[in-house]
């Protein structure tokens, strides 16, 4: 919670209208600060509060952290799928071939079986 802060300046209108052009008056008061200036015939008032500008910097911090973690975790996750996948892919790849050469292995032993039974 941001702590309420109050600048104010009390300007009499005759001192007001009596104003050196180019003249400041500005009062602080915790995070606020408020600022009466004459520039020519114009006045012109501001008031400000550092603290709101505090505590936005803090949330979008906040936010972009989270964002970025997030994001991480995010590539992190999608690079574990990965490597499962091709894990899984490299495991059936073996098993393929595993089971291929045993076929082939089968195929060979019973044609040299056969040539052996011709020859006797």
């Amino acid at each position: 919670m941001v702590p309420s802060s109050k600048a104010e300046i009390a300007i009499p209108v005759d001192s007001l209208l009596k104003f050196p052009s180019q003249a400041v008056y500005t009062h602080h008061s915790g995070q606020a600060t408020a600022t009466v200036a004459k520039k020519g015939e114009v006045i012109y008032v501001a008031a400000t509060c550092d603290s709101l500008q505090r505590e936005v910097e803090y949330y979008e911090e906040l936010y972009y952290k989270a964002r970025d973690a997030l994001e991480q975790k995010e590539r992190e996750m999608d690079s574990v799928e990965t490597a499962s996948k091709q894990s899984s892919d490299s495991f059936f790849d073996t098993l393929y071939i595993f089971v291929v050469g045993i076929v082939f292995g089968m195929g060979i032993s019973f044609i040299i079986f056969i040539i052996k039974k011709t020859k006797q």
